[in-house]
């Protein structure tokens, strides 16, 4: 779900929160209309307050997107599959098998699921072994 703001005939602005359903768009809820700017923003800021009272909350929070923008590559950090994965594996009981080889095979198996001859691939690159 989204707001949108639509520009009407009269010129005036309507301020519509809006339901995506296949391919097509559905009004949920008018929320109004205005000509006046200060209006049309005083409008859309409650459409963003109605829509987690609505549906529940969103995924994504439209306020804070701007902060995406500010981004530069010194503030972006890879996170391997292992960070993610071990804590898996460990909570399954998997840790209980002391081979790393045997953990290597599930993460890679996981983030490389078409072959397990991507397994030496894997190794390779998160762990410098596997020659």
């Amino acid at each position: 779900m989204f707001v949108r703001k639509k520009k009407n005939k009269s010129g005036s602005v309507s301020i519509q929160i809006i339901k995506k359903i296949d391919r097509s768009n559905k009004v949920i809820k008018t929320i109004g209309s205005s000509s006046e700017p200060d209006e049309i923003e005083r409008l859309y800021y409650k459409a963003l307050y109605e829509l987690p009272r609505l549906y529940g909350p969103t995924l994504f929070d439209p306020l804070k997107e701007s902060r995406i923008c500010d981004l530069t590559n010194d503030d972006i950090h890879v996170v391997g599959p292992e960070l993610i994965f071990s804590k898996i594996f460990n909570y399954i009981g998997f840790n209980q098998i002391k081979d790393e080889l045997f953990k290597a095979l599930c993460i890679s198996r996981i983030t490389h699921p078409g072959s397990k001859l991507n397994l030496s691939l894997y190794l390779q690159e998160n762990h410098n072994r596997g020659q």
